[in-house]
């Protein structure tokens, strides 16, 4: 439930919860109400009360037990029994109903206008009866004095000699004791043109309770008022079948309205009269127009008593006067104004001095003056009508608070303005609930209360606090020291209403930026719904995120480390501020990180996908060669293999299996038709051999030769300068650490050398049709040889005792040291 509050006034919404789907069972609904308090604390004062696509009438059955509501898609009409709290029935139509009314004390006699010119009558067990009417009807009333139902009808001119002649319109009668069509009233048009007859539709119909008038508003801005006592014959020219007196309506409202001339049609008027309301005693009359505005007479003059504005200038769809309170409701698809309809109406009524309320209103009056607005009623969707709801006790609801709009939405809106009236009998609950909100909201403002008796929080909520500097960006250093800023502690407090225009002026395009941002986000948000996830690298120093990401998935002790420093916000700025980004090709951070750096390089060369040219690493420049080599300069680029596999320069093929089967390596062999043979191969691989995308040229890598400059030769030469195999490496560390080795220790390695190869045994097996040697050691010999290992370990000790130690001066045991005897 959501509380809307204008000054002191406040209005429940009590539709505004979230929707349930029907489908849900009842324990998923007890489930989500634990789970989701918006739903626990929704008030739902009618089960069902909705329609499947919108709804666009509300009427209330006159003993005030039953509420008929009627709606699309398809066309329903459904009834709820208050008493229940429930629906009770519904009904399906034919096509979209217009206007629908009650013709008994309940839901036993209703009359249904609907939009393909039927009347539709009803009774408890359903349809009764279907009558047509000559053309499309707009609103309907009922006469009880004479027991007839008048519909507003649109496009066709009275059947009179003046109507015929003037143009017009006309109102159809049925008479629903006879059962049977009455000669309709006829009405002529206000502007009488040559050459040409105008017709005058009517739009809204109502009937006074207490004086028996029915009024009429047209298309041209006039309302016509008939006398329904006057007893009326069946002839066409009967001068009782033609409006006594008429109200102008178009010149009282010309100059007031916020309507926009691009939005009407050519044909239509601002000045149409779209919607009328008697008041209880039958002596004020409210008319309302297309373009927003609502004018109140008195019907014994012309002059209106207060013409009202809707700011939104869209039409004014339902009217009613709210006798209890002395207000009147008008809505328009926007919202539903609560407005006086006397001096200090709603004043008297709580029984205080209409002169002790000097408070604003938004059209600069006095809050308790006429035309003075109490409340403005805003929903969640477009209003199409409402209505006051009643009970039992009241079925006029004009003593009664709960307001239910039709819209369109699936939801019917409700609303409780207990600045009308109580809640109605069969939602008395909403008086509790409200008054023990209002208690909570009164002892919350009383502990928030200050010492100068000021709520805390509300001193300032009118202002904005600016620095200097925000000053300098906004450019109005020249209102410091005046009143539009005034000075507090390190900046000025600043009217808001002023900044939200000065930051308007200053940046025109924020709003633009903002929605485009909102724009942006939403893109990404459904782009990413649609793509795979992938694994985003942090915006700041993303290598250093990898390593600890790496780490973190070890298990060892580092990876806790690792693991607080990437989950820890105070450490979020490592990798989202650039202000920490780490400078990887800074020599300090080279000399204190030159595993980091190795990696990095490391990393660099393994990228496949690099662009990188492979020759700037063949050490081709100088800077690449190593020490001691130089490089051999080719007179041609094929010398070193570089050329073509296939040809030679002077175009012939070398072969080098040909070579080898012939018996000479590197020669050429040529035979009769060596010529002929090898064009023809040369032929048959450029068929077969695939094309070359030269959308991506590739630059091929280069063989260079190197000669040692002096250089010991050998295996051991080509490991120093980084040649060689593995084998070759592993030979020459042997050597290393047999060099390191004593004397002692080399003549002992050399003895169990020699004893392994005299107690190796060779053996000859024989197979079928071959033989081979091996040798083995007998296991006796191993045996032995393990425990001679084991002694001399123990001997020799652990090979850090084996290493030998420089000796120094102190380690000689001489007591002074030497002197220079010269």
């Amino acid at each position: 439930m959501e509380v809307q509050q204008r000054n002191d006034t406040k209005i429940y919404a009590l539709s505004n919860g979230p929707n349930l789907p029907e489908w849900i069972g009842e324990r998923a609904r007890r489930n989500l109400a634990k789970r989701d308090s918006s739903i626990r604390r929704r008030i739902e004062l009618l089960q069902d009360f909705a329609m499947p696509a919108s709804s666009n009438k509300l009427v209330q059955s006159k003993d005030g037990r039953f509420i008929i509501a009627a709606g699309t898609y398809s066309p329903r009409i459904r009834c709820f029994e208050l008493d229940q709290l429930s629906m009770k029935f519904e009904r399906y139509v034919d096509s979209d109903i217009v206007d629908m009314i009650m013709l008994g004390e309940d839901y036993g006699k209703m009359a249904l206008l609907q939009s393909d010119r039927s009347i539709l009558f009803h009774a408890p067990y359903g349809q009764h009866h279907t009558i047509k009417i000559p053309t499309f009807g707009r609103m309907m009333a009922y006469e009880p004095t004479t027991c007839e139902l008048l519909v507003a009808c649109s496009g066709k001119a009275g059947r009179n000699s003046v109507s015929k002649t003037l143009g017009g319109g006309e109102v159809y009668r049925i008479n629903l004791e006879e059962g049977r069509f009455a000669a309709p009233l006829n009405y002529s048009a206000s502007n009488k043109s040559k050459g040409s007859v105008q017709v005058v539709g009517g739009n809204c119909i109502s009937v006074s309770p207490m004086n028996a008038l029915t009024a009429l508003g047209g298309d041209d801005g006039i309302v016509r008022f008939w006398d329904n006592r006057v007893p009326q014959g069946g002839a066409q020219d009967d001068m009782n079948l033609n409006p006594f007196c008429t109200l102008d309506v178009k010149s009282s409202t010309a100059g007031y309205g916020f309507y926009d001339d691009s939005s009407l049609l050519s044909l239509q008027s601002p000045n149409e009269v779209t919607a009328l309301a008697f008041d209880h005693t039958g002596m004020q009359i409210a008319a309302g127009t297309k373009g927003g505005n609502v004018a109140l007479y008195d019907i014994r003059s012309s002059k209106p008593l207060h013409v009202k504005e809707h700011q939104y200038g869209m039409p004014i769809h339902t009217l009613r006067f709210h006798s209890a309170s002395g207000t009147i409701l008008s809505g328009d698809p926007k919202l539903v104004k609560v407005w006086r309809s006397k001096p200090s109406a709603v004043m008297a009524s709580y029984g205080t001095d209409s002169y002790s309320n000097v408070a604003g209103n938004e059209d600069g009056k006095s809050s308790s003056a006429m035309g003075s607005i109490v409340a403005n009623i805003e929903g969640t969707a477009n209003f199409t009508n409402f209505i006051v709801g009643g009970d039992t006790k009241d079925p006029s609801g004009n003593t009664s608070g709960l307001v239910l709009c039709a819209g369109e939405q699936a939801k019917m809106q409700a609303f409780y303005c207990p600045v009308l009236g109580s809640a109605p009998r069969w939602c008395s609950f909403l008086d509790s609930i409200t008054e023990e909100l209002e208690e909570k909201d009164r002892s919350e403002e009383a502990s928030n209360m200050d010492i100068t008796g000021q709520t805390g929080g509300s001193i300032y909520e009118d202002y904005k606090f600016l620095t200097r500097a925000e000053i300098d960006t906004l450019g109005i250093q020249n209102l410091v020291g005046t009143p539009l800023l005034r000075g507090y502690m390190h900046g000025f407090f600043i009217d808001i209403g002023l900044y939200n225009r000065i930051r308007a002026v200053a940046n025109p395009f924020e709003y633009e930026e903002y929605r485009k941002k909102k724009i942006r986000d939403k893109m990404e948000e459904k782009r990413s719904s649609r793509i795979a996830p992938k694994k985003q690298k942090k915006a700041v120093n993303s290598t250093l995120a990898d390593r600890l990401e790496s780490k973190a998935g070890e298990g060892k002790k580092a990876s806790k480390a690792a693991t607080n420093l990437l989950t820890d916000d105070r450490f979020g700025g490592l990798f989202n501020n650039p202000d920490y980004q780490i400078d990887e090709d800074d020599i300090n951070f080279k000399l204190r990180n030159p595993s980091g750096v190795q990696i990095a390089k490391m990393a660099q060369d393994d990228d496949m996908d690099s662009d990188k040219d492979d020759s700037d690493s063949d050490g081709d420049t100088g800077t690449g060669i190593a020490s001691g080599f130089k490089r051999v300069d080719s007179e041609g680029e094929d010398d070193w293999g570089n050329g073509s596999d296939d040809e030679s320069d002077n175009g012939m093929v070398y072969n080098s299996d040909d070579s080898e089967e012939d018996g000479f390596r590197g020669a050429r062999v040529r035979g009769d038709a060596h010529d002929e043979n090898k064009a023809a191969e040369r032929e048959l691989r450029k068929k077969k051999k695939p094309k070359k995308d030269k959308s991506k040229k590739t630059k091929s890598k280069k063989n260079i030769m190197y000669e040692a400059e002096d250089y010991e030769t050998g295996v051991a030469a080509a490991v120093k300068i980084g040649l060689g195999g593995g084998s070759d490496k592993s030979a020459s560390k042997k050597r290393r650490e047999v060099a390191e080795m004593s004397l002692a220790d080399r003549t002992m390695i050399d003895k169990e050398k020699r004893s392994v190869i005299s107690e190796t045994r060779r053996v000859r097996v024989k197979g079928k049709g071959a033989s081979s040697e091996i040798s083995f050691i007998p296991k006796d010999v191993l045996k032995k040889r393990a425990a001679e290992e084991a002694k001399k370990k123990v001997v020799r000790g652990s090979d850090d005792q084996r290493k030998r130690t420089r000796r120094g001066i102190k380690d000689l045991g001489f007591k002074t040291p030497f002197k220079n005897t010269k």
